[in-house]
């Protein structure tokens, strides 16, 4: 259920010198590092201009529930296919998911569904939030539905603990804009399906003890056995100015 709160107005400036421009003739490692950072997890990852497309291998990739274990090695745990930006201080962090190739209905699957997770996360401290796209077939009765449920997101994972909660259902085949700001230490999370109108920011229901620097990034996280994709574009980090 989408808690609907006050809209904070900010503006953004960079956050960091990273933001250069990428030389013509770069490669598609050094597109990938100049403009999304580091890449984790299994899967491979294919750059073109400021677009990125991640695809997995033929098994399920968990994503941040592995903090549920305890912090200890959940690093380790987590093999969704992503990337890493290390931020410190507040942010404003913005991606544009074009597509997410929905799962097969009848894949071997863990994780009770067939499912595919793409969007944003913030990690750090044995803490984190992963807000994304969330595309499952519900089986009522052991039978699986003949359409998929699509819907946005909001998931905060911490040691021993996490939940859940439905934002939204968007239309197949637009386009979504996903945002995760952290102000005065608090992350929320917001959503767009054109870029210029944004819903209220949803927060989460405990209080998350982030440490200052913390990891940000989009990632792509399944339960099947299929080789699948999500293709992500206009990524920034930037630093949030609140108006005077």
């Amino acid at each position: 259920m989408l808690r609907v709160v006050a809209l904070c107005a900010f503006v953004v400036v960079p956050l960091a010198a990273g933001a250069a421009p990428v030389p013509k003739d770069a490669s598609e490692k050094e597109l990938i590092a100049r403009h999304w950072g580091k890449t984790e997890g299994r899967g491979e990852f294919e750059a073109r201009g400021t677009r990125l497309t991640i695809r997995t291998n033929l098994e399920p990739d968990a994503g941040l529930i592995t903090i549920l274990g305890g912090a200890n090695n959940a690093a380790d745990r987590h093999t969704a296919p992503r990337t890493a930006r290390t931020v410190r201080g507040d942010f404003v962090v913005t991606v544009k998911l074009v597509d997410a190739v929905t799962p097969n209905k009848g894949a071997k699957h863990t994780d009770g569904y067939p499912n595919t997770r793409a969007g944003l996360y913030v990690t750090g401290g044995g803490y984190a939030i992963e807000f994304h796209l969330y595309q499952y077939y519900q089986k009522i009765n052991n039978m699986v539905a003949d359409e998929p449920t699509r819907t946005l997101w909001f998931d905060t994972w911490y040691p021993r603990g996490g939940q859940g909660s439905s934002l939204r259902k968007p239309e197949p085949g637009k386009s979504i804009w996903m945002r995760l700001t952290r102000t005065d230490g608090v992350v929320s999370a917001s959503h767009s399906f054109d870029g210029v109108e944004w819903s209220a920011p949803h927060k989460s229901h405990k209080e998350m003890e982030f440490p200052d620097e913390v990891t940000v990034g989009a990632f792509f996280a399944h339960s099947t056995y299929q080789t699948l994709s999500a293709t992500f574009d206009k990524f920034t980090v930037e630093k949030p100015k609140k108006n005077e």
